[in-house]
């Protein structure tokens, strides 16, 4: 069995998906019902590694929305009350979790349960972390958040995600003094939001410790840390659209020193090493000088290690 397989479907649901919220659910003011809602769900697009939502109530109300791998000869509709319950005790089991770890960082400003884990309005939404070609159930349910019980029917549709990335977006990487930033670009070279990615960057002194110091193995380095992700996504740290950084030690963990040089990695967090793009640069305090270390690394991917 594939090791991503073996989290529990649905907090592996609710850690990786990301929350665009066009109507934020933060709001301590925001009016709600609990009767006669109606949750309307629309799929905007389906990948290899994600699938995008839209959700909106015909009434003000909290709701949940959540993912979860298809379970062969089940049917959640046979048994939604359950199903809900189920669902939002794995929320709020992972809020407990969240905010169990703010108040050990003496952390009291704490959103409650409604702001953290449910949504509120007009929603876009991003599924992160899936499996290519695997059936997912995407669901939505209405929930009082005084009571913390599900009101109303279970909202579900079932999605099958694509063997492989159907989009083609590259990388742009650049740096301006101690910022660098990252531009994921579409096929007309515009800048695309709705595309989840994740990056990090190394000093190639740290990077000479953990492996032998050439390009080639910096690539298969950085390959095997994406890798890594694939399989626990919960612990990427997925991005969208452009991202800057400034590496001053404070702001990222990364500090540019002048004279060192670093690799930085971007990969498309869909299913595959498609978009992977390692670049090497010295930093020079100002400028630097660039290239990429392999322009094309989409037949180079390991395959999913098979365990029991």
């Amino acid at each position: 069995m594939n090791k991503m397989k073996r989290i529990r479907p649905l907090v592996f649901g609710l850690l990786s998906l990301v929350s665009v919220s066009l109507f934020t659910s933060c709001d301590p003011d925001a009016k709600w019902v609990a009767n006669d809602v109606t949750i309307k769900m629309e799929i905007v697009n389906v990948s290899a590694g994600f699938i995008e939502c839209k959700f909106s109530t015909n009434k003000e109300a909290y709701y949940l929305v959540s993912i979860e791998e298809v379970k062969k000869g089940e049917n959640p509709m046979d048994h939604q009350k359950q199903f809900m319950m189920l669902a939002l005790d794995s929320a709020n089991a992972e809020y407990i979790s969240w905010r169990y770890d703010l108040l050990k960082q003496n952390e009291f400003n704490i959103a409650p349960f409604s702001s953290h884990a449910l949504q509120y309005g007009s929603v876009d939404y991003f599924f992160t972390g899936l499996l290519p070609d695997t059936e997912y159930w995407v669901y939505a349910f209405v929930v009082d958040p005084e009571t913390m019980k599900p009101t109303g029917k279970l909202y579900l549709q079932q999605v099958n995600t694509t063997l492989s990335s159907v989009m083609d977006i590259h990388f742009d990487y650049r740096i301006k003094g101690r910022w660098d930033y990252i531009y994921p670009l579409d096929t007309t070279e515009t800048i695309f939001y709705r595309f989840p990615y994740i990056a990090t960057t190394r000093d190639s002194l740290t990077l000479a410790a953990d492996s032998v110091y050439t390009d080639s193995d910096a690539l298969w380095y950085f390959l095997v840390w994406t890798l890594e992700r694939f399989l626990e996504p919960e612990k990427a740290k997925v991005l969208f659209g452009v991202h800057a950084v400034q590496n001053d030690g404070l702001q990222s963990s990364e500090y540019f020193e002048i004279g060192h040089t670093y690799y930085t990695a971007i990969s498309g967090f869909d299913g595959s090493f498609k978009q992977t793009t390692v670049y090497k640069f010295t930093w020079t305090g100002d400028t630097c000088d660039m290239y990429l270390c392999e322009k094309d690394s989409s037949n180079i991917m390991p395959e999913y290690p098979e365990g029991d």
